[in-house]
Formats: structure tokens, sequence, C-alpha cells
């Protein structure tokens, strides 16, 4: 007898203890599972902020830095035949202390409205820091603009930053 009661509280309390054992175990998981994906979701945000950071960093000689002007352009329509219609443009171009050297590899002729009258690739002499040069080239249309149209000359640099200037046909 003695021995029965002994036996009858352990396998009492073991049929007690297991559920909440098994419960809590349960629980014990998740908690780990959700710390583990709020670290790595830290982790991959932690590391897209800094690779953005070091990647705007490391920037050479680039097209942000690039701050040329131009002071004044003129247009000038040479001759209108059946081979086509012909202008000179003229570009001074000021180059500011703080950008660096560049060349101008070509040479747009616009409508106001974005619409391309020639391109032209120009050899240009490099502009250093505080310099000034005027560039002219020709231009043979693809349509036909009359004196007094307004038109921009857009200028692109090796770099291939765009400036733009507005002025009209004479």
């Amino acid at each position: 007898m003695t021995n029965e009661y002994k036996k009858a509280p352990t396998a009492l309390l073991s049929t007690r203890v297991v559920p909440m054992r098994s419960r809590r175990s349960i629980s014990d998981i998740v908690a780990v599972v959700l710390l583990i994906v709020i670290a790595i979701a830290a982790a991959v945000i932690i590391y897209m902020w800094l690779s953005g950071l070091i990647g705007s960093v490391h920037t050479s000689t680039s097209a942000t830095q690039v701050k040329l002007e131009i002071t004044g352009a003129s247009v000038t329509l040479v001759t209108t035949n059946s081979s086509g219609t012909y202008y000179t443009v003229q570009a001074t171009v000021y180059n500011p202390p703080d950008s660096p050297s560049t060349s101008i590899t070509l040479g747009e002729l616009e409508f106001t409205n974005g619409t391309m009258l020639c391109s032209t690739p120009i050899s240009a002499p490099t502009i250093p820091p505080s310099g000034s040069t005027t560039i002219p080239f020709p231009c043979k249309a693809t349509a036909t603009a009359k004196p007094g149209t307004p038109v921009e000359v857009v200028l692109v640099t090796t770099q291939g930053v765009q400036v733009s200037f507005t002025t009209s046909i004479s």
C-alpha cells in the first residue's frame, strides 16, 4: 500500500505539469522567432541606409559638380535653299570657380517646346574654372524657323550635363 500511495501523486503531478510546459515552450519559440525577425529587419534597414549614404559620398567629378552657365547666345539664319536650312549658333559659356574643368561635346538647337532643330558634335577647348569661351557651331536644321522665333541653345558637356539658353533667331 505504501508503494501505491507514493506513485499516485507523481502521476498526478506529471499530467498537470506537462501541458503547462508545452504551452510555455511554444510561447518561448514564438518570442525567439519574433526577435530574430526583428533583428534581421533592423540589419537590412541599416545596411540599405548605409549603402545609400556611402554610395552618395563616393562621387568624383560628377554631373552635380559641373556648374556651367551660358551667359549669351545668338542664332543667325544663314541660308535656306533646296538642300536645307542653315543656322550659325554662337554661345558664350562661363565655368564658375567652384566647378571642375570641362569641355563641350555636343551643341543642340531646339524650339522652346523641346522639338529638335539640329544637333551637332563639337570639339571645343576645355574650359578651366573661372574661364569663359565663345563656342560657335554650324547647324543644318531639320525644320525651318523664321527670324524672331524663340529657340533654346543647349550644350552638353563630357560629363553629360546640359545647359541651355533661350534666345531668338535673328
